[in-house]
């Protein structure tokens, strides 16, 4: 294996294990000793891909930003219209229901903590949401051309991050199905 591609997949490795930790754990508390134990890389050779945690965030986000990115696009290949891509959107929290009660959302989570004392890497973060934010845009105007789908837009957004917060705060399954439904409800009303 060439040096280039074993240094890409230490990096891939370390970028994995940090992006479960964030999620688990949080930016704050997360240390470079806990991105080494899980992901069994030495602390020493973390130093050597990503000389600051926020360098490895940002590696985070972009590896995010890939995932994303690959998912939506396979959602426009796969998924035969606007408004069945919507609904696939909108089950996100009842499809990751245990780590949506367990830990709220990822995307969220990071923002809100970040947002409270570091605004720059906020912003950075925020870029996973713009992602979502262009995606459903482009669902609502294909779905319904003459409405406002800006409004339309954060409204699923602010719904969706809704359900991961108080599913999240009151460890409530039946919540999530329920208000996913509701939203699903709400989009077949829209035409």
């Amino acid at each position: 294996m060439a040096t280039h591609e074993k240094t890409e997949q230490v990096k891939l490795q370390i970028v994995k294990a940090t992006d479960e930790l964030l999620y688990h754990k949080g930016y704050n508390l997360m240390s470079f000793s806990d991105i080494a134990d899980a992901s069994g890389i030495p602390r020493g050779n973390i130093n050597y891909h990503f000389k600051t945690k926020d360098e490895v965030l940002t590696s985070v986000i972009e590896y995010r930003l890939q995932q994303m990115s690959s998912m939506l696009e396979e959602w426009n290949n796969t998924i035969s219209t606007p408004l069945e891509r919507l609904k696939r959107y909108a089950q996100i929290p009842a499809n990751e229901l245990e780590n949506v009660i367990h830990f709220g959302c990822p995307i969220g989570s990071l923002n809100t903590e970040l947002g409270k004392t570091q605004q720059e890497l906020k912003d950075t973060s925020r870029l996973q949401f713009d992602m979502f934010k262009e995606w459903l845009t482009q669902q609502f105007k294909a779905y319904i051309p003459d409405k406002n789908t800006d409004d339309l837009t954060m409204h699923m957004l602010v719904r969706t991050q809704g359900i991961a917060v108080m599913s999240h705060t009151y460890k409530d399954q039946k919540l999530v199905k329920r208000e996913v439904n509701k939203i699903i409800t709400w989009l077949d009303s829209l035409k």
